[in-house]
């Protein structure tokens, strides 16, 4: 039986909630801008380095009506997380826009929701990676990662990925958020402080192997990866 989970919700704990289309799957498109050159052949593309969103609909059978409105009830505005029973280990993150339902027959009903969808897969069950010393971390990936990283210590000190830096001056601890659109520095009680970074962007980690390095009193370093695919 075909399902979906919405933020932890399984539909198939609803008797007969069936999803009966999972709608077009688009992979992940970069964005540019294409730009006609005299004497070039064709077009030239100038890509940024991001990728498009796009929308997708969804078909769900119940056959109660009071389903719809729990199944809706889940959903949150933006950054819904979701899980799909033909992907299983898979996460993906869409916006809720719209919804709409009709009789199927005398003793059902037919949900249609329709979400944009955030352009990449996510892997779902992923360990953290931990660090007391110089090491190596290797993306499985077919795109950048922007983790979330934790740095235990205190005072000036630097962390070092691949071929990016970034200086902070810490006290006991602080977690680096590099997720695009929650980018934040957060400090050893949780709350946003971001001048806590002196200098230095936030990470993105490159597939393949990237090297690891930290300099100044840095006890443990943990990495939440946030492995991606563009499929």
């Amino acid at each position: 039986m075909d399902y979906m989970i919405i933020n932890g919700f399984n539909t198939s704990t609803l008797p007969g909630c069936i999803v009966t289309d999972f709608g077009e799957v688009e992979a992940a498109k970069p964005k540019g801008e294409v730009a006609e050159i005299h004497g070039v052949n064709g077009s030239y593309r100038v890509l940024d380095g991001s990728y498009d969103s796009y929308d997708r609909t969804f078909t769900i059978h119940v056959t109660k009506m009071i389903d719809i409105s729990i199944i809706l009830d889940k959903f949150r505005s933006n950054d819904n997380e979701l899980e799909f029973s033909y992907h299983p280990e898979s996460v993906f993150y869409a916006h809720f826009l719209t919804a709409s339902y009709k009789p199927f027959g005398n003793h059902a009903w037919q949900l249609k929701i329709k979400l944009n969808m955030q352009p990449f897969r996510y892997q779902k069950t992923v360990n953290p990676e931990s660090y007391s010393g110089p090491g190596t971390i290797n993306n499985p990936g077919t795109i950048y990662s922007e983790p979330i990283i934790e740095v235990q210590g205190d005072g000036d000190v630097s962390i070092t990925i691949g071929r990016e830096t970034m200086y902070l001056n810490i006290k006991t601890k602080a977690t680096i958020d590099c997720r695009q659109g929650k980018q934040n520095i957060y400090n050893a009680t949780g709350a946003v402080q971001n001048t806590l970074r002196k200098r230095g962007g936030f990470f993105e980690i490159p597939t393949g192997r990237s090297g690891i390095t930290f300099t100044g009193n840095v006890l443990r370093l943990i990495i939440r990866p946030n492995w991606r695919y563009k499929i």
